[in-house]
């Protein structure tokens, strides 16, 4: 069953662009979408999301548009961003625990996640290093436990050991069921993780394909 349809989505502004995207995303796949910085998976994301409008084109997640119905699809979907930002002046457990109250999320699911990131609640956001920012977002995004997780530049910042932490707690959301939609710039994380790719050029989608032909044509 397919989580994710997109249909020859196009997104034109400033000097962003992606044209004609068309991808599935199975249930309880991992599905990777890599690319060359600015090759157009931020903004593809974004759109995705109804954070920017599509100029052309269609999606649905969860059989719900994108448009239409963005704010039913949010409540289902945990996002990291390439980039995290908070208000600096905010301590990490104020900003999760304000999370977590809209979806009555137990305390004990945010002391364990913390705890398996060596996540730091007590301090305040302006004095994290940008990797604790990042573990911060993912904390965040895996909080209220979403069917599906669309994960930005997924592991930028985090040191390799952390790196593999956050690769083991995805792979343990994927049995409980989650999809799992990133992009990279990395192929080696896409080898790790994936079950299929698409690869992205300059905003227009090159190829969609399983991760071991892509190895294979590597």
């Amino acid at each position: 069953m397919g989580i994710v349809h997109v249909n020859g989505l196009t997104k034109m502004y400033k000097n962003h662009r992606v044209e004609h995207v068309t991808f599935s995303i199975e249930e309880g796949e991992i599905f990777g979408f890599i690319g060359p910085n600015g090759a157009g998976k931020s903004t593809t994301i974004r759109t995705l999301l109804n954070f920017i409008y599509p100029t052309s084109g269609s999606a649905t997640i969860f059989g719900k548009d994108i448009v239409k119905d963005a704010k039913e699809i949010r409540r289902h979907v945990g996002y990291l961003p390439s980039e995290v930002h908070y208000y600096d002046d905010m301590k990490v457990i104020d900003l999760l625990m304000y999370s977590g109250a809209f979806y009555k999320v137990s305390d004990r699911r945010l002391k364990q996640l913390a705890e398996r990131l060596d996540l730091d609640m007590h301090k305040k956001i302006e004095d994290l290093s940008f990797g604790n920012r990042k573990k911060a977002g993912i904390v965040q995004a895996l909080l209220h436990e979403p069917k599906l997780l669309i994960l930005d530049e997924l592991t930028g910042g985090l040191d390799p050991l952390m790196q593999h932490t956050f690769f083991e707690l995805l792979l343990e959301e994927r049995k409980k069921g989650v999809t799992i939609f990133f992009s990279s710039h990395i192929l080696s994380e896409v080898q790790k993780l994936c079950d299929r790719v698409a690869i992205i050029k300059e905003g227009k989608l090159i190829q969609v394909e399983t991760v071991e032909h892509l190895i294979v044509r590597k």
